[in-house]
C-alpha cells in the first residue's frame, strides 16, 4: 500500500498466485486421500497431510 492506501499497479497480478499454488498442491495430493491442507502450504504440512491420509490418522482423512 502506498500513502494513498492504494496498491501499486504491479501488485494486482500477484494476488491470485498464492491460492492458485495452494490449490495445485491440494489437487496433486488428492488421489492420496488428502482433503485439506492449512495455509501456508509448507513442506511439513504437505508431508503431514499425506502421512495422515495414508495411515488414517489426523484430520486429513476426516476432512473439515
Amino acid at each position: 500500500m502506498n500513502a494513498l492506501g492504494a496498491k501499486g499497479i504491479g501488485e494486482s497480478g500477484t494476488i491470485g498466485a498464492t491460492p492458485a499454488v495452494h490449490n495445485a498442491v491440494c489437487d496433486a495430493v488428492a488421489h492420496l486421500g488428502v482433503r485439506h491442507i492449512d495455509m501456508p502450504t509448507t513442506p511439513v504440512r504437505v508431508w503431514s497431510a499425506i502421512n495422515d491420509a495414508v495411515t488414517g490418522h489426523g484430520t486429513a482423512k476426516g476432512g473439515r
